[in-house]
């Protein structure tokens, strides 16, 4: 039997539905194969979660319980954190996740990127503070203005169009074989499995975002800003309820509509009783298979 095959984080998983694996041929892009979904997530048990554990867990803000709730999501659903690589699906065993980050908010502010990876057994105090050290080196690289990222952009602007061009189509051919250098990857964020947008911290409504050529994500996630929904039970009592909206990108490749489902259900369970969190996934738990 021969070895499955590698691709950067992630190994081949053997595929015996025919229309599963003819899947990648016949939609060979991201863009072909985007879905698109949302819903309204219900605050008010989350947010008194976060204010009952900000002793513990300094600053811990409701991007850390969503970061924890996806490494959760993986380990119940391993297949939501897979990739297509050149026709192929693999599956990865750790979680990393890409967000955008502002210093402050203001037009002229710099932006950089967190990309903080978990073992699947993380519970949300890992999460919390692996999200924070990566944060504190954002951070520290923007009052940095000779870091290495913009070094290496301002080096690639000044390289005439058609080297830069030439350049990044070799990018791309060593990318679809899933072979480029590990330094290159680890340096960006389009090879992780989820990216998140928090677009309601600058009081947008959550947005549907496209899926990356480049890199593995299969995943993104936009987090709107906080509303205030107001609704009468049937006795005409008023109830006020806290709500923020999700939308997903998704590749529909790496697995089908009904996991996709399971994983809506997962993201509500754990929004409803965000203390199950901190205690992290265990083998012995399993995963979700029907």
């Amino acid at each position: 039997m021969s070895k499955p095959r590698k691709a950067y984080d992630g190994v081949e998983v053997p595929c015996t539905d025919p229309v599963a694996y003819l899947m990648p041929y016949v939609m060979p892009r991201r863009c072909d194969s985007m879905i698109f979904f949302n819903f309204n997530l219900d605050l008010n048990n989350m947010e008194q979660f976060i204010r009952d554990h900000q002793e513990d867990m300094p600053g811990l803000a409701i991007y850390h319980a969503v970061f924890a709730i996806i490494v959760r999501c993986s380990a119940l659903l391993p297949q939501v954190n897979r990739f297509v690589c050149n026709g192929r699906v693999f599956q990865r065993d750790q979680v990393r996740i890409a967000m955008n980050i502002k210093k402050s908010l203001s037009i002229d502010a710099a932006e950089s990127i967190i990309n903080p990876t978990f073992n699947k057994t993380a519970s949300l105090k890992d999460v919390w503070q692996g999200c924070n050290e990566e944060l504190e080196k954002a951070l520290a690289e923007l009052d940095n203005p000779e870091n290495d990222v913009d070094k290496l952009c301002a080096l690639l602007t000044k390289i005439p169009a058609w080297i830069l061009r030439t350049f990044f189509k070799w990018v791309f051919w060593r990318d679809k074989k899933g072979k480029l250098p590990k330094i290159f990857v680890k340096a960006q964020p389009f090879h992780s499995g989820f990216y998140v947008t928090n677009v309601g911290s600058i009081g947008l409504p959550a947005i549907y975002h496209h899926l990356y050529e480049l890199g593995t994500v299969s995943v993104f996630i936009a987090l709107g800003k906080k509303e205030t929904q107001i609704s009468a039970d049937r006795d005409g009592n008023i109830i006020r309820k806290k709500t923020m909206e999700m939308k997903l990108t998704m590749d529909d490749r790496i697995c089908d509509g009904y996991t996709y489902s399971k994983a809506y259900r997962v993201i509500v369970k754990f929004f409803e009783h965000p203390e199950l969190l901190l205690e992290g996934w265990k083998p012995e738990d399993g995963v979700i298979k029907g």
